[in-house]
């Protein structure tokens, strides 16, 4: 087996070890549910009994092609649930109650995370809801798991249950839940776009990683002429916050709210302009290149007069593909850790490239 390349994918490969090694975890199994799953070859056997959750659209849209089933999972009806939580501590808490709800009496929870990601803080914590806790590790990973019983109904249960519940942040002004970026907070990069956004943009606007909403809602509240929004957003827990904190704004549209992965490409040459703070992680994997992703994405979707506007980490190299893909670009401001870069006019071969 070769050594993964980032925590989520060691986590995988964990998981598949300990299937391997511990064949008593799935016997006799006919319902199994695998939540925040990843695509794997080793568990094309079980596709038949399997049904997967994926929040992370590019990950939803991979396990898809590769033929797993996706859907909705019945609370205490499944005989296993494979669990790969996210790194967030509330959203982990949320998904160890939500796997073990899920779970007939009797069944089995077995969980896969990184040790850097609090995997044996997580073991004892589930082992004091459920009693006795069984574990293997690899790949600096540990996969432990542990039996649905009565006892599992406790108040620490209800606890964690709450953890995945939405919830009103920063004085009651916006709806959030744990585990999205920059949850409970303004995101320092998101704020200074807003200060430089000019309150004269028009037409038909999108939000790429549009997150739970208030780059779109500042926009919409400084910008009257906008007659169109959609957000694109790849993570769906987003969604609902989103489409909750942008519903009661005083403005006449109605945004659309879309569950896409950008990286993929939107529309083309619908937009007047577009909007951006851009994610350099996939999942919780850095990725260097999803910024420029967003780009290529936003250059395509633009029509020929269309603008760019984006704040990024300064250290991030965008400039150069802006200059590869617009006619005009420039830095509007550098302050602290973030820069608020301006394109204008995508290049012809940009869209030719795209009309082909």
């Amino acid at each position: 087996m070769s050594r993964p390349s980032d925590d989520s994918q060691a986590a995988l490969e964990t998981l598949v070890y300990a299937l391997e090694q511990q064949p008593q975890l799935l016997e006799g199994a006919e319902r199994i549910a695998f939540l925040r799953a990843q695509p794997h070859e080793a568990f094309s056997h079980l596709r038949p009994k399997l049904i997967c959750d994926q929040s992370y659209k590019p990950r939803a849209d991979r396990l898809q092609a590769a033929g797993f089933k996706m859907g909705e999972v019945p609370e205490s009806s499944q005989d296993v649930v494979l669990l790969m939580p996210d790194r967030q501590k509330d959203q982990t808490l949320a998904s160890l109650a939500r796997g073990l709800d899920l779970l007939a009496d009797g069944g089995t929870l077995v969980v896969s995370l990184h040790n850097d990601w609090g995997a044996k803080r997580f073991q004892k914590a589930l082992a004091g809801v459920t009693g006795a806790v069984e574990m293997l590790s690899k790949h600096h990973c540990r996969v432990f798991w542990a039996q649905k019983s009565a006892k599992c109904d406790s108040p620490e249960l209800a606890e964690w249950r709450q953890h995945g519940v939405l919830r009103r942040v920063l004085d009651g002004k916006y709806w959030s839940l744990p585990g999205l970026f920059s949850w409970d907070r303004i995101d320092e990069g998101s704020a200074l776009l807003v200060k430089h956004l000019p309150d004269g943009l028009h037409g038909s606007v999108a939000d790429l990683g549009a997150g739970w909403g208030y780059l779109s809602e500042q926009l919409l509240l400084k910008c009257p002429e906008v007659t169109s929004l959609d957000c694109y957003e790849a993570d769906r827990d987003a969604l609902e916050p989103l489409r909750r904190n942008l519903g009661n704004l005083p403005v006449k549209l109605r945004p659309r709210v879309l569950w896409h992965d950008v990286a993929g490409g939107i529309d083309r040459q619908k937009y007047d302009v577009i909007v951006t703070n851009p994610p350099f992680h996939e999942g919780r994997a850095a990725d260097p290149h999803l910024g420029g992703k967003f780009i290529a994405a936003a250059a395509t979707g633009l029509r020929s007069h269309g603008h760019l506007w984006l704040v990024a980490n300064r250290q991030l190299p965008y400039e150069h593909l802006l200059d590869e893909a617009f006619n005009h670009v420039r830095k509007v401001t550098e302050e602290g850790l973030y820069k608020v870069l301006h394109a204008h006019g995508p290049k012809d071969w940009v869209h030719r490239k795209h009309r082909r």
